[in-house]
């Protein structure tokens, strides 16, 4: 099947559909049976699964980026909660206004917990305990097995997905407690992609009976979640490869008590803190902390800001995504201090954004087809 493909060896050709968005190789399949068979075994192919990746991530922050938003719809009932995916442009207009396609994802899970992401699959926790692994960009889910976790007894504090690049494995991680308010004994669990199971790890870690704050974030291989423990925090962390919980404490002499808000966060690879500071009604400074080799460095101060209530997260390494006091989105660019508005098509309001999401070809092995409703692209 090499040589004859546009004159192009297939080795080159195979190089160039490696760069191609998900989508628009997905749309190539039609062009001739040639094409259909040989992209259909390209996506079959770990490697160039792997390459396709690598390419994509080398690119997130110079083309576009996409946000996963739970979001309102009119006319959906009895329960209008799904995610919007949102693509945004990385353009250098001057404008006050990001231009963004949005694409809302459907499947057949409501009740959302929270959503988590890597390598182009969103893992999405339901209240209930259900799990489900999605690739919106190849239209697929997976519903994993039943937690061993569960149960009044049980309460659950946090969860994290992630990829085991030791193991060539993704996981899932739930921890918590029973017995809560007079036992706590914790405990934890982690799902394997690989074997389809769920076992039961060794905690040795103390964070029984402490209320979970932050969802967490997935960085280099390892989870954070931001914990309060009475009037102060820690940071609890989780080596998906090691499956180890380690405690990591905040700045020292940081005010916690004088916090509107305390949020973990991913900039330039490394683990952020957001603090935000200010009363309601007033504008909002947001200090940036950064955790370098256990050492905790502030980088940054932003602000006063009129009407924003928190920092959510950074989809470029100088644009952070803010949400305005009365539910908008906004990005706001570290070095011109500029915010541009994100205002998403046939959404009634931002209900809260779940993560930023890298389109892939990443496949759960056997999973169901899910529906995606395309928006068709606007400048905004």
């Amino acid at each position: 099947m090499a040589s004859g493909f546009c004159g192009f060896s297939q080795d080159v050709l195979e190089e160039i559909l490696s760069w191609l968005p998900p989508e628009s190789l997905m749309q190539s399949k039609l062009v001739s049976k040639s094409w259909y068979a040989l992209i259909s075994s390209l996506v079959k192919n770990p490697i160039f699964v792997s390459k396709h990746l690598h390419n994509i991530d080398k690119r997130i922050f110079s083309s576009s980026t996409c946000i996963v938003f739970c979001c309102t719809r009119p006319g959906y009932w009895p329960d209008p909660r799904m995610f919007s995916s949102v693509t945004i442009s990385n353009d250098f207009c001057e404008n006050d206004r990001l231009e963004y396609t949005s694409e809302y994802f459907k499947v057949p899970f409501i009740s959302s917990g929270g959503a988590f992401h890597c390598n182009g699959i969103v893992c999405l926790a339901g209240y209930d305990g259900t799990l489900m692994l999605c690739n919106p960009a190849i239209n697929e889910y997976r519903t994993l097995p039943k937690p061993f976790l569960t149960g009044e007894g049980f309460f659950l504090q946090g969860a994290g997905f992630g990829y085991d690049s030791r193991a060539n494995d993704y996981k899932v991680v739930r921890f918590g407690f029973f017995g809560f308010p007079v036992e706590n004994i914790e405990a934890a669990e982690v799902y394997s992609l690989e074997s389809d199971s769920w076992r039961e790890i060794e905690v040795h870690v103390e964070f029984g009976g402490l209320p979970f704050i932050d969802r967490g974030v997935f960085c280099q291989g390892v989870f954070y979640w931001l914990i309060s423990t009475n009037d102060d925090y820690l940071i609890l962390s989780f080596d998906i490869s090691d499956e180890v919980f380690h405690s990591i404490a905040l700045p020292d002499n940081l005010p916690v008590t004088l916090a509107k808000e305390i949020k973990l966060a991913v900039w330039n690879e490394s683990i952020a803190l957001f603090f935000c500071l200010g009363e309601r009604e007033a504008p909002r400074f947001i200090e940036l902390w950064v955790l370098d080799d256990r050492s905790w460095i502030k980088k940054l101060t932003i602000g006063p800001l009129d009407g924003i209530a928190t920092a959510c997260a950074f989809w470029k390494n100088d644009e952070l995504l803010l949400q305005e006091t009365v539910g908008g989105i906004v990005s706001y660019n570290l070095h011109s201090q500029r915010l541009r508005n994100l205002t998403i098509r046939g959404v009634e309001s931002v209900r809260h954004w779940e993560c930023l999401y890298v389109k892939s070809l990443v496949s759960m092995r056997g999973g169901n087809q899910a529906r995606a409703d395309k928006v068709t692209r606007k400048s905004i």
